[in-house]
């Protein structure tokens, strides 16, 4: 038995017995988040003593940058919909089913109507049975989709995980951005962080973009779904305005400046520490909106939440629009296309790699050289 144990809690510093309860089986979300709290102001403080200065950021996407959630998620649970249904001869390789996406009109009942427009539709099918047939299908590959997903079934890319553990190791904060490439109720963002495991999980924030949903600190440095104040700021005060999450994020951003982009932080952060985080209104958040709200605007924001300036921080992504936004923002902005995508897609991106890892992929210590050479020059131009 430890002498931390064996004390008594009269004995203990008020450190020893916060670190003893957070450690207890049955510990409290309040005490949990002190904890939280305590070790990233700690953080903070020490990178700046240390001459490290502001921690660096990290904007990562789910659904193309952590999981390549069309080839491993949507392609797979389509074609086990298939064989349920008895079409074991129907099976979309990855080629065939980015070809799908350009042809579909975006939906999943469009994808299949475009692959049996072109192999043709089955014959005991009667033509105006075939909008029901799509409606079938689709929703099993839904169903399937999801069982997949609550079993950890859809893998993180290759290298994504030794990414961000180096990331992690170096003290930078990180931003999952989750369902642009799906809608929340998949389960994508949650089968990532099943294979990252909790130690990685719970220093993770995850800001989802699907319908109902807002963001969600997974946590905060081994936390309880709380997020640690910015240098110098603090976790008391008022609650939330009514207003949207992209509302505030606009407002945050046009008065980006001291004491008003601190606010922001301070009360988005409070927010954080329930555990639950911001409750974005449900209307901005239909399938057809969701890459409308991934703006320069909602990027500098997020950088924000992080405690982290836009010089210092970076977005890793599978898709144009993060991109993008992140470039738009001042961010530097990284691409690791998915398999099989368009390579000429990605005219925003500062960089472009084949995956993770040595060689052609990116590596954390390659993102912090490119993030260094940026920041020379922005440096260079100002001068």
């Amino acid at each position: 038995m430890s002498a931390l144990t064996r004390a008594s809690p009269a004995a203990c510093t008020r450190s020893q017995r916060i670190s003893h309860i957070a450690q207890h089986p049955y510990c409290s979300r309040a005490a949990t988040a002190a904890l939280i709290g305590q070790r990233q102001r700690r953080h903070h403080a020490e990178a700046s003593e240390g001459g490290g200065g502001a921690p660096l950021g990290l904007i990562i996407e789910c659904d193309g940058a952590l999981v390549d959630a069309h080839v491993e998620g949507h392609r797979v649970a389509f074609n086990r919909a298939f064989t349920e249904i008895g079409h074991d001869c129907t099976s979309w390789n990855a080629a065939v089913f980015y070809d799908l996406m350009r042809l579909g009109d975006g939906t999943g009942e469009g994808l299949i109507a475009a692959y049996y427009g072109i192999a043709g539709w089955p014959m005991m099918l009667a033509s105006s049975e075939r909008g029901m047939f799509l409606k079938k299908v689709h929703a099993l590959k839904v169903g399937i989709l999801r069982e997949m997903t609550a079993k950890g079934e859809v893998p993180l890319r290759t290298g994504a995980a030794a990414f961000l553990d180096d990331a992690l190791a170096d003290g930078a904060q990180i931003a999952v951005v989750a369902a642009t490439a799906s809608v929340p109720e998949d389960g994508l963002v949650s089968s990532a962080m099943m294979n990252l495991g909790p130690n990685r999980a719970f220093q993770l924030r995850v800001v989802s973009m699907g319908a109902g949903s807002g963001s969600v600190a997974f946590g905060g440095e081994g936390g309880d779904g709380a997020a640690a104040p910015p240098p110098g700021g603090s976790q008391s005060g008022d609650e939330l305005p009514g207003a949207s999450f992209e509302t505030q994020v606009a407002a945050a951003q046009a008065k980006a400046k001291g004491q008003a982009a601190r606010e922001f932080v301070r009360v988005y952060n409070l927010q954080q520490a329930s555990g639950l985080g911001v409750q974005v209104d449900p209307k901005m958040m239909a399938a057809a909106e969701r890459a409308g709200l991934i703006t320069p605007q909602f990027m500098s924001a997020l950088a924000t939440t992080l405690g982290t300036g836009l010089s210092s921080t970076m977005v890793v992504g599978g898709g144009h629009t993060i991109l993008e936004a992140g470039k738009s923002a001042g961010l530097l902005s990284l691409a690791i296309p998915p398999s099989v995508a368009k390579r000429g897609g990605f005219a925003a991106a500062d960089a472009m790699f084949d995956g993770y890892g040595a060689g052609g992929g990116l590596t954390w210590r390659k993102a912090k050289l490119l993030l260094e050479k940026k920041q020379r020059l922005e440096g260079g131009a100002t001068a």
